[in-house]
């Protein structure tokens, strides 16, 4: 599997899990609020930024009729789609603020994207990556699009079929993009046992590619089950209050909480380690087991379990040669308690 980098960041198996800090919409077209997010990411020290490039309210078809119903904290909440879209809408020049804010903290910023203006804007603002939304999947034009850019693909894993998925991954690696995979294990929040987590497994052994998972588990323990899985890329929602009545935030972690969350994320990574046990040389050997009479022993007398037990430090014969002593006799006379080595013992008797 190779390495693949967003910016400055690198995701794969031989680096540190990285965090991807996801604003979503959240901040409802206020850019002085997603502005103050972003600071907070940065303050906390999470490698990655992410939000959506949400410019046009005509992916939605006013007339659709169709309705939303999301959770949160308390309940859950039915909208207009085509009206949680028109208030979520911010002008491009407005995303150009916040975009222009992460070049300067020096944060490679990730976006989803819903047409091709949108993936434009984002390779002329310096972007990092591009996140291609599970509802998307099939949206093969927009994939072409995103994998010419050269920048690497997330593809957002939920509701697809495997040879959905292959589809889109074929697309943008034909493209030359680099590819990586995120889990997205269904609603928001996601209970415990649907999370499915060994399909990260499943999609690093499939497609040899860094496999993530996008997370709607309303807290935090899930993510460090995904680490030990594997898991190269966690995006998780970060907001100023999870309790609010609002999509997604249901599931986000609130910004007080994200610096913390971090740090545990790294430490699960580095406990992974390597494959194989790592041990430390030269070993302290001393509290393994040696030979050692357990009553006065005369010379001549066959060594056995009546007169010979095992004690540290290993001072004679080590325990493990054992086999090689029992039925043997002593060559000496061995009191009580001594240590017995070997040229105490006459072999061949």
């Amino acid at each position: 599997m190779k390495t693949v980098h967003i910016g400055k960041v690198p995701v794969g198996d031989e680096h540190p899990v990285a965090l991807a800090a996801e604003i979503g919409t959240y901040f409802n077209q206020d850019i002085a609020l997603a502005r103050d997010y972003l600071a907070q990411v940065v303050e906390a020290g999470v490698p990655l930024f992410k939000t959506e490039i949400l410019h046009n309210a005509d992916v939605c078809l006013r007339a659709s009729g169709l309705n939303i119903t999301f959770n949160h904290a308390t309940g859950k909440q039915v909208e207009s789609y085509r009206a949680l879209i028109e208030r979520k809408t911010v002008p491009l020049a407005d995303y150009g603020k916040l975009f222009a804010e992460c070049r300067t903290l020096g944060i490679p910023f990730i976006a989803s994207v819903y047409d091709r203006e949108g993936v434009d804007f984002f390779v002329q603002e310096g972007g990092a990556a591009l996140k291609i939304a599970r509802h998307n999947m099939a949206h093969l034009p927009l994939i072409e699009s995103c994998a010419k850019t050269g920048l690497p693909v997330i593809f957002d894993a939920g509701l697809v079929y495997l040879d959905e998925l292959a589809r889109a991954v074929r697309i943008a690696q034909t493209a030359g993009a680099p590819v990586i995979i995120n889990h997205h294990p269904g609603p928001n929040p996601t209970p415990a046992d649907r999370q499915n987590l060994r399909v990260i497994q499943t999609w690093k052994q499939t497609f040899e590619v860094p496999v993530g998972i996008s997370c709607h588990y309303r807290g935090d323990e899930i993510l460090y089950a995904a680490v030990g899985l594997g898991a190269n890329l966690i995006e998780k929602g970060v907001v100023d209050d999870n309790t609010r009545v609002e999509q997604d935030v249901v599931s986000a972690l609130n910004l007080s909480e994200v610096k913390s969350f971090n740090q545990k994320l790294l430490n699960c990574s580095a406990a992974l380690g390597s494959r194989f046990p790592q041990i430390a040389e030269p070993r302290d050997l001393n509290t393994r087991k040696g030979l050692v009479a357990t009553r006065d022993i005369a010379g001549g007398e066959k060594l056995g379990p009546t007169n010979v037990d095992f004690a540290w430090p290993p001072l004679g014969v080590k325990s493990e040669d054992w086999a090689l002593v029992a039925g043997q006799s002593a060559a000496r006379s061995i009191a009580q308690g001594e240590p017995i080595r070997m040229e105490d013992i006459q072999f061949g008797n």
